[in-house]
């Protein structure tokens, strides 16, 4: 469904790469959480390795 999103409507929105509209989602994820979570205001950065998924193969 993205990929197909994307391609549909990519030089619509301007997007340079899938790389740009996947970052461009999650930005607007991240800003929808901090407003919804967080007063709007940015969490602190943390770098502690995240959770992994399941193995691929």
């Amino acid at each position: 469904m993205a990929r197909a999103t994307y391609r549909a409507t990519s030089h619509l929105e301007g997007d340079k790469s899938w790389s740009d509209f996947v970052e461009r989602a999650i930005q607007a994820e991240v800003e929808r959480r901090e407003l919804l979570h967080n007063a709007g205001e940015p969490y602190e950065g943390d770098s502690s390795p995240l959770p992994v998924g399941r193995p691929l193969s």
